[in-house]
């Protein structure tokens, strides 16, 4: 009898060290910096990452490292090991604050899986009228997952204006009263700063914003952006 205690005894230790050694896989979004090999995801996604990979549509793999950090903004940038190979149009970022005069705005969410079958998630809404101004959060009625907090806010003009966090990856590092109704995004004016403290910014410009493009024209051009980031 003593010797079947002791087995299972041995199996359950056995059990509870491989549950503890095996480390938590976590997945949320991001998208590269003009022609870069930088990208703009969320702090509380990779800040325990031991090891972080890119994933692109259809594509291999870049691992990346954490470069930039602002963890009170939940927003960090990371740099990838090599370019990619994927052929993709530079995001521009808009020049001007985002205003309820013209709410409307997307994203293009990276799907849960990584297979030939993979296309971006139109994901379309409206600024949210909250009765409460956040300087450093626009509030937003969109339709999201956990997995799309990072992905790039863009307005009609087709220019990011922020990136997105659900409520809970908000609620965490910003104020008590964010409701939970709305999901927010990072302005970009914030994004920028970041971006332009970093030596190779320094002196970059955003890309130009092309017009008379159709909406499939730009989501076809600029999807190879929007990256899945594997945090582990």
């Amino acid at each position: 009898m003593s010797k079947v205690i002791g087995s299972i005894v041995l199996l359950g230790l056995f059990v509870m060290f491989l549950v503890m050694s095996t480390s938590v896989t976590r997945l949320g979004s991001g998208f590269l910096i003009g022609d870069t090999r930088n990208a703009i995801t969320y702090y509380d996604l990779v800040k325990e990452a031991e090891i972080i990979n890119v994933k692109f549509p259809n594509e291999d793999d870049v691992k990346a490292k954490l470069v930039y950090k602002n963890p009170s903004k939940n927003l960090a940038i990371l740099e990838l090991d090599e370019a990619p190979k994927v052929k993709r149009e530079p995001l521009s970022f808009s020049e001007t604050s985002i205003s309820m005069l013209d709410s409307y705005v997307f994203t293009l969410g990276y799907p849960w899986t990584n297979t030939l079958e993979d296309r971006h998630i139109f994901i379309e809404g409206f600024l949210a009228n909250t009765g409460v101004n956040f300087s450093d959060l626009i509030p937003i009625d969109l339709a999201l997952d956990p997995v799309h907090s990072g992905s790039p806010l863009i307005n009609r003009k087709q220019e990011v204006v922020g990136m997105v966090l659900v409520a809970r990856h908000a609620v965490d590092y910003y104020p008590a009263e964010l409701s939970t109704k709305y999901n927010y995004a990072i302005p970009s004016s914030t994004l920028k700063e970041a971006i332009e403290s970093l030596k190779p910014f320094k002196n970059a410009k955003s890309a130009k914003t092309k017009e008379n493009v159709s909406m499939k024209e730009f989501i076809e051009a600029v999807r190879n952006n929007i990256v899945l980031i594997e945090a582990r």
